[in-house]
């Protein structure tokens, strides 16, 4: 089973919802989106922290390359991010979710990912796409992970549904761009965060 690092930033423009806009909360679906976004995660994760990890791989990458702590620090900052990029690249082959390793877990997580999917459809044919933002909500979620993650059998479902919403422009096109990208079958993403205009403060957003 492949296995996709989340880590993929998900986001809405400003957008004009029927029900909900920035300037109204509803705490209850804010939790109830919240707690799908953790369980999405559930057996995503690893036994592996990797703030623990990071720095080995770091050290060793510095270490490969023949500099030292010191010589590292006085290397220019573009220079440094180069190495520290390819540190999390290789470090994202070194840690693996549990449910990669764990079939019990992956039939575990393939429910989870039903369930919420299933309930995200409700939520969007009810009220539109709604985002932490939004929703104007405290706790921090990317809702469209969701059907990022949405087992094949309800892909037609949740084609119909961000079809419908980018032309009400209440989804952002990113988040139309990566859940399109999973409903094709995951080909290679070929544009970045950054293609987005007007959605680079999500960057820094959990939204």
């Amino acid at each position: 089973m492949m296995f996709h690092f989340i880590l993929l930033p998900l986001i809405l423009f400003q957008i004009s919802n029927p029900k909900f806009d920035n300037n109204v909360t509803n705490p209850e679906l804010c939790k109830k989106l919240q707690e799908m976004a953790i369980a999405d995660q559930k057996y995503r994760g690893s036994d592996q922290n990797i703030k623990d990890v990071y720095p080995l791989v770091l050290d060793s990458l510095i270490k490969a390359k023949d500099y030292t702590q010191q010589t590292f620090d006085l290397l220019p900052e573009h220079e440094q991010g180069k190495i520290k990029r390819l540190s999390f690249k290789l470090l994202s082959h070194h840690i693996k979710p549990k449910m990669a390793e764990n079939k019990s877990l992956a039939k575990k997580q393939e429910k989870i990912d039903a369930a919420n999917t299933e309930e995200l459809i409700k939520i969007v044919k009810e009220n539109g796409w709604v985002t932490r933002r939004s929703l104007g909500c405290d706790q921090k979620f990317r809702t469209a992970i969701i059907f990022r993650h949405a087992p094949k059998k309800y892909w037609k479902q949740a084609r119909e549904l961000i079809e419908k919403e980018i032309k009400a422009k209440r989804i952002s096109e990113y988040e139309y761009y990566v859940i399109d990208n999973h409903l094709k079958g995951r080909p290679p993403l070929t544009r970045k965060r950054s293609d987005f205009p007007n959605q680079s403060w999500f960057l820094n957003s959990s939204g």
